[in-house]
């Protein structure tokens, strides 16, 4: 198997993750494909899926969450 490195615009990756997906002989490194995220858009996307657990717990019945109401009522 011979290994292709190719550049792609960071705005055309999905789409072009979307076309060689489709292609049953490409194997893709998704992992060489990652970009690597800065210390503050870690810290984004540790939040946001800390959220989105929180989210699942209260879809589940677990937790209960703040309404909006009550969210606006603390600023």
């Amino acid at each position: 198997m011979t290994e292709l490195t190719i550049n792609i615009p960071d705005n055309k990756l999905p789409f072009f993750m979307l076309l060689a997906k489709e292609l049953d002989f490409v194997v893709l490194d998704e992992k060489k494909t990652a970009k690597k995220l800065t210390a503050k858009q870690k810290k984004w996307v540790d939040d946001f899926r800390a959220s989105m657990h929180e989210v699942d717990l209260h879809t589940k019945g677990k937790i209960k969450l703040k309404s909006a109401e009550q969210l606006l009522n603390e600023l």
